[in-house]
């Protein structure tokens, strides 16, 4: 605008020194009023142009405002602009934060996924080897049960021939010498009703021991079964003495709650082998008398006092083995409740454990003999130095010398 300006000004001008030079040049009349028309025309074009040029002027003035509004405008705009850009930054900075929370919760979340799968896997295996664990518990419970009751089996059934065995030893040994009979060779006047596994000659009568055999679950139901249909068998026999013994294996005594049964004018005793030769002693006392009611009061206070002693002392073995088992069971079920790995490491150390070995020979030594048993109590319970004597002899010596 403004070079337009300086231009219309430029040609104003020269044509100004155009129509001078003419007017220089043309002084005849006709060039006089030629010029003068062209003067006017001139000074009209003039105005005209310098009346554009005053529009033009004022236009150039609220474009130079209009441009200072711009410029400010401009010059908030840029501020506005820098802010924004500062704005942008910070919420570019504020938004790689972000993404970067974003990641590491991804991340964490990822991680956490993958450890709840890695636990769930734990857990999943957990269950499987708690799972295996029981079904081994369970068959080893059940091998365990089998294995019990194949021993339990066993014991009952060399119990019979073991009793039968010892109780013909016994009555071949010059102190008992009693007439034995078994269920192959019973004596005159006995039928096939009755058929004990071993009996003895007492007083023209017959005791009978019979070794139980029981594959039952409960040996109390079956003790109490067997006493009912032992006295409706005898009954009809008056030959049978009143006492009679069921004999059965030690470690199956503990199981019964009571070893005496009286019933119908008889009397069952349950014993274990053990007792066989105390009782065999009893009744050989008895039979040395030809009549039990000729005996004076004394003797027959005697041997009453030593059948009741017997009895009491055959009670009360029992009872202790009751007892004793029952806290062995006790302890045993406490050892089941163990912590798995302890009860692991229990059954581990017990499998490698073996079972004493009794000696044969001293059993049947100290069986035989009471006196040999008395001595053994005897260094039971004043037992014997291990030291030599010299050496005792030697530091009774020096005791001697050091002491003032």
């Amino acid at each position: 605008m403004i070079l337009t300006i300086l231009l219309i000004g430029i040609a104003l001008v020269a044509s100004s020194a155009f129509i001078n030079w003419k007017l220089l040049a043309r002084r005849t009349p006709e060039g006089m009023h030629d010029l003068e028309k062209e003067h006017v025309r001139l000074q009209q074009d003039m105005k005209q142009i310098q009346k554009q040029i005053g529009e033009l002027e004022a236009e150039l003035e609220s474009e130079k405002s209009e441009k200072n509004k711009l410029a400010g405008s401009n010059r908030q705009m840029y501020a506005e602009v820098v802010g924004l850009k500062e704005d942008a930054k910070g919420l570019q900075r504020e938004r790689d934060a972000l993404k970067k929370r974003v990641a590491e919760f991804e991340a964490a979340d990822t991680r956490r996924e993958k450890e709840s799968e890695a636990r769930l896997g734990q857990l999943t295996k957990a269950e499987e080897t708690l799972k295996e664990e029981r079904q081994r518990v369970i068959r080893q419970d059940e091998e365990t049960r089998k294995k019990r009751e194949e021993e339990r089996d066993r014991i009952w059934a060399e119990h019979e021939m073991s009793v039968i065995a010892r109780l013909t030893e016994l009555c071949k040994q010059p102190q008992y010498a009693f007439s034995s009979f078994s269920n192959t060779n019973l004596p005159d006047g006995f039928d096939g009703s009755l058929k004990p596994d071993f009996m003895i000659e007492f007083l023209d009568q017959y005791v009978i021991f019979d070794a139980k055999v029981s594959k039952a679950k409960s040996l109390q139901t079956y003790i109490n079964d067997t006493v009912k249909s032992t006295v409706q068998k005898v009954k009809k026999n008056a030959k049978i003495y009143s006492q009679i013994f069921l004999v059965v294996p030690t470690e199956a005594a503990a199981e019964l709650k009571s070893h005496y049964y009286p019933l119908d004018g008889y009397t069952l005793f349950v014993v274990s082998p053990e007792s066989l030769p105390v009782i065999l002693a009893c009744y050989k006392r008895i039979a040395q008398y030809d009549r039990i009611e000729e005996l004076d009061p004394q003797q027959r206070e005697n041997i009453v006092n030593v059948i009741a002693e017997l009895d009491f002392h055959v009670n009360v073995r029992n009872a202790a083995d009751v007892i004793l088992a029952t806290m062995g069971t006790n302890m045993l079920q406490k050892v089941q409740k163990l912590q798995p790995d302890l009860a692991m490491e229990v059954a581990a150390k017990k499998q490698e454990m073996k079972l004493p070995n009794l000696n044969t020979s001293e059993l049947k030594k100290l069986a035989g003999s009471v006196a040999a048993q008395v001595e053994a109590i005897r260094d039971l319970a004043t037992p014997k130095a291990t030291v030599k004597q010299q050496h005792l002899e030697l530091a009774s010596a020096v005791i001697t010398q050091t002491l003032p």
